[in-house]
C-alpha cells in the first residue's frame, strides 16, 4: 500500500506514513524517529513527523549522480 496524496497533504505524518513512503519496516521507521537529524515531534505517546521537514530530509539524504539529472523530469 502506498502513501496516499491525502496523507501527503496532512501537516504531520505518522510512522506508518513514513514507513510506507520509504518502503521500510516499522522498526526501521521508529529507528529513524530516534535519530537526531530526523524531524519528529512527540505528542503524548504519539510520534508525528512534519510533512515539509520530512520531504526536505529525504531530499537532503538522496544522492543523485550529476550525469543522471539531465534525464530526470522535475515535478
Amino acid at each position: 500500500m502506498s502513501m496516499t496524496n491525502n496523507n501527503l497533504q496532512s501537516e504531520y505524518l505518522t510512522i506508518r506514513d513514513v514507513r510506507q513512503h520509504l518502503n521500510i519496516s516499522q522498526a526501521a521507521a521508529y529507528e529513524l524517529a530516534k535519530r537526531q537529524d530526523f524531524p519528529s515531534a512527540r505528542f503524548g505517546g504519539s510520534i508525528r513527523i512534519p510533512r515539509e521537514a520530512f520531504l526536505a530530509w529525504v531530499r537532503k539524504c538522496t544522492s543523485i549522480p550529476k550525469d543522471l539529472t539531465p534525464y530526470m523530469t522535475v515535478n
